[in-house]
């Protein structure tokens, strides 16, 4: 009887340990305005719209502004996602830190969904 009870303990504590190992890698969308408020996030996923006229493309990569019509941010990605366009909703994926997003991904919305591009 006790090698049962032991049994369930350990079960019912891996699958505590599971749950929440599963709910901390699970990065849920925030608002450009969320992720201002903080000072650094790492792997974070920003939702927002590329402001037209804010793309500086460089040697180094390109740069734009992301807001959510409260706030703004810069992204830095190190290359131009294929089918960029300003003006449109976007999901970018990455670290935010000294006050810049840094983009290992952009989503674009596409019809119903969003694609990933780059």
């Amino acid at each position: 009887m006790n090698q049962k009870l032991l049994l369930g303990a350990i079960l019912g504590i891996a699958i505590v340990l599971i749950v929440i190992a599963f709910s901390m890698s699970i990065s849920p969308y925030i608002s450009v305005s969320e992720l201002v408020k903080k000072q650094t996030a790492y792997g974070v996923q920003v939702v927002g719209k590329i402001v037209p006229n804010s793309t500086v493309i460089t040697d180094k990569g390109v740069y734009f502004k992301l807001t959510d019509d409260k706030e703004t941010v810069e992204v830095y990605c190190d290359h131009l996602p294929a089918n960029y366009r300003e003006g449109v909703q976007v999901v970018v994926v990455g670290d935010y830190y000294n006050k810049t997003l840094y983009a290992t991904q952009v989503l674009f919305k596409c019809a119903s969904k969003y694609t990933l591009f780059g």
